[in-house]
């Protein structure tokens, strides 16, 4: 009897230890993904590289003098259609003519025979009473940009006109 008490005893322990430790209070401890494992000796410093500061600042316009000469035409998202013929050799503009139709909102036309140009490096300005047309390159693109050009427009239309850009590489506008 006493051999069948000690084995009903020692299985009391056996369970008593157990929930005792199911009870227990453990400390806290860092996963393993967020814990920092010493570097083997002689081993570099693993660094995570920095991430490419993207400047707010547009391209610089380079002080060299403008060559660009294209035909292209283009048609926007909300209907806007416009073609352009341009021809500048060293900031000299040789053929410029422009008509952008925005739909219900009007039209405007550009020509050079109408302009004259007042500046040519580093961005070429064509002047036509208080309207303005200035050419200049960023990167890849040179922009044509349209100021003050209400005399170039049906009524209304200059407030819809926005600067036609030319990719250099393939000589199309948009």
């Amino acid at each position: 009897m006493t051999s069948r008490w000690l084995r009903g005893l020692s299985l009391a322990g056996v369970l008593a230890a157990a929930l005792g430790a199911g009870c227990a209070q453990f400390a806290p401890q860092q996963p393993a993904a967020t814990r920092s494992q010493p570097a083997p000796p002689g081993a570099p410093e693993a660094r995570r590289p920095a991430p490419p500061i993207k400047s707010t600042k547009p391209l610089p316009i380079p002080s060299r003098p403008l060559a660009v000469k294209t035909e292209c035409s283009y048609r926007d998202d909300v209907g806007t259609e416009g073609r352009l013929v341009i021809d500048v050799q060293a900031s000299r503009v040789q053929r410029f003519w422009s008509q952008v139709d925005m739909g219900s909102k009007g039209r405007c036309s550009f020509d050079l025979s109408t302009f004259r140009q007042t500046t040519f490096t580093p961005s070429p300005t064509l002047v036509a009473g208080a309207c303005t047309v200035r050419m200049w390159e960023q990167g890849d693109q040179v922009t044509v940009s349209y100021q003050n050009c209400a005399s170039q427009c049906s009524p209304g239309a200059h407030e819809y006109l926005w600067p036609t850009l030319v990719s250099r590489k393939t000589g199309t506008c948009r």
